[in-house]
This record gives C-alpha cells, sequence and structure tokens, in this order.
C-alpha cells in the first residue's frame, strides 16, 4: 500500500477520478464490479488530505436500469470518498430495456440519491474551490456515440467562455473521447478491423466542434473513459503513436482504463486503475493509481519519463 497523498505541497485541489465500472446485475460475477468501485472509493477515503471530489467517467452502470442503480448505491453505501461525488453519463447508462428516456431519469434520480446533487440535464458545470469542471453527455439516444444536442453545443460554449474568464485551469468530462485520439478506431476493440469507420469509438458527429471549443483556452484537461484501452504512456506513443495522455494544441486529452472491465491495448492492463488529479497553483499534476491495491501505477512513463503527467500553467 502507498499513502494517497499530494506529490508537492501547496495543493488547492485532490481529486479521485475512475471510469466504467460496468456495475451489472447480469454480470456473471455481478459482486466483482460493486467491488472495484467500493474499492475505489474506500482509497479515496484515505486521502490526506481529504479529497475534494470522487468522479466517475461514465458507464458506471452497464445498463441503466433501476436494479443496476440501485447495486451502486449499495457499492457506495456508507462510504464518503470526497466532499462531493459526481456522475458523469456514459452510453450504458443510457440503455435500458424501456429505451432512453426511462434510463436518463433514473441517471438524474439516483445521481441525486447517491450523491446529493441535483441535475436537471446529463450535462453540467460544477465549481470546485474555484475551479470549473464541465460534464458532457449524450441528451438523446446514439447508441455507443454521445449526441450532443444543439442545445447542449452552445451550453458548452458558453460554460467554457465563463471558465476561461476564471484564469485557471478548466477540467472535461465526457465518456466518450474526441474521434480519432487514443489510437481510435483501432482501440475500439480486442480484435483490430481495417474496416471500421474513422469515427468509431468516439464522440460522434460533434467531434470536431467539441475539439475547437477545447482549443480555444488555455490549461483545458479533457477526461474520457469509454474504450476500455489499458493505461499507455510515451513507449507506447513511441511504438503505436498513440497513449493515454495526448497533447493537441495545448489541451491534454487523457483517457482512462475500464476500472471493472478487461481492458485491451496499452501498456498497463489491470482493472482497478484510476488517476488522482491534482492542482496547485503552478502546475496540474495527474497520478494513475490502482485503487483496489492502493499503490501508485509506477511501470508506465507517462511524460518525460515520468511515471505521471506534470503540466506547468500557463
Amino acid at each position: 500500500m502507498s499513502s494517497l497523498s499530494p506529490l508537492h505541497t501547496g495543493i488547492k485541489l485532490f481529486v479521485s477520478i475512475v471510469s466504467d465500472t460496468h456495475i451489472d446485475c447480469k454480470h456473471p460475477v455481478p459482486a466483482l464490479p460493486k467491488f472495484r468501485l467500493r474499492a475505489a472509493a474506500k482509497d479515496a477515503e484515505k486521502a490526506v488530505p481529504a479529497m475534494d471530489a470522487f468522479i466517475t467517467v461514465g458507464d458506471t452502470t452497464s445498463r441503466g436500469s433501476e436494479k443496476n442503480w440501485q447495486m451502486v448505491s449499495q457499492a457506495l453505501k456508507n462510504r464518503h470518498p470526497a466532499e462531493k461525488m459526481i456522475f458523469t453519463v456514459g452510453n450504458h447508462d443510457l440503455w435500458n430495456d424501456g429505451g432512453f428516456d426511462p434510463a436518463l431519469q433514473n441517471f438524474l434520480r439516483y445521481s441525486e440519491a447517491i450523491t446529493g446533487a441535483k441535475r436537471e440535464k446529463p450535462y453540467f458545470t460544477e465549481i470546485i474551490n474555484g475551479y470549473h469542471f464541465v460534464f458532457l453527455g449524450g441528451d438523446s439516444d446514439a447508441g455507443c456515440e454521445a449526441q450532443i444536442s444543439d442545445e447542449q453545443m452552445n451550453w458548452f460554449s458558453d460554460e467554457m467562455r465563463k471558465a476561461g474568464e476564471s484564469g485557471k485551469p478548466i477540467f472535461v468530462f465526457c465518456h466518450q473521447s474526441l474521434n480519432g485520439r487514443h489510437g481510435l478506431p483501432r482501440t475500439w476493440d480486442r480484435e483490430e478491423r481495417p474496416d471500421r469507420a474513422p469515427d468509431e469509438g468516439g464522440i460522434g458527429a460533434r467531434s470536431d466542434e467539441v475539439a475547437a471549443v477545447l482549443k480555444k483556452y488555455k490549461n483545458v484537461f479533457y477526461f474520457s473513459g469509454h474504450s476500455h484501452m489499458g493505461l499507455g504512456g510515451e513507449n507506447l506513443f513511441k511504438k503505436e503513436g498513440y497513449s493515454s495522455f495526448e497533447n493537441e494544441d495545448g489541451v491534454w486529452l487523457i483517457n482512462l482504463p475500464s476500472l471493472a472491465c478487461g481492458n485491451h491495448h496499452g501498456e498497463e492492463r489491470a482493472m482497478g486503475i484510476g488517476v488522482i488529479l491534482e492542482v496547485y497553483d503552478d502546475r496540474v499534476v495527474i497520478r494513475p493509481r490502482n485503487t483496489t491495491t492502493n499503490r501508485w501505477v509506477k511501470n508506465v512513463a507517462i511524460n518525460n519519463g515520468k511515471p505521471y503527467l506534470e503540466s506547468i500553467i500557463e
């Protein structure tokens, strides 16, 4: 076990982030994803100082049913991982035998029941310690993609403008990555197929628009999951041309492995891996951590030969 404490002194923001827990009452071993999520919450509880937020980047459930959300609630019962708990909506959270609308209502209702925060829509902003956290999510049925409406795009542009005016780093969360990043579409499944469409596995039709908004501002960090790609760093980038941490025109794109499903591609494919976000006056640090074993992941060189990203604030 390695202590969950900041890399430097003077921390302003401390956040635990995981993705793709896929809580599922029909899982071959339903207790396994529940165990992974509960373990991640317990790991965050041990942080000194206390975590400001505990965030899932979508697909908290494998199907957004009442039973699955009840299992999420059970997994987090009596757990207090952070001052705030936040769920990003994923495509699996919006799938339900009853259709999109009941699944969305389950997401909104259980998000409030579990975290205490009322959400009106699957996209929203949280301001934590003065830092803007902007969450995107599909607002109509689009299969695996994030169907982002005109209304949501306009809202996103406006929220990013407000966040940019703060002069502080901006943190954006969307279950799906931008199209073609992190090795997509190659890395969309265990089996690589040359006939995959260029946008397969990504956010979908509005990827270029979302990217254009992100690139208007400095110190932007975009977190995604969805592909279940294992953790990859500089060595993978040199060999294959992609990684879990990619910088594009000053925007950092961070793709998380699945916490509780098997991962593929990447250098480290273990389950239980999330990242810890640390924000200081002059830099942002993002460190991969195995939240099941309570240890930092040190076998993958993320940036400048270090097992973590350290980005100086411009």
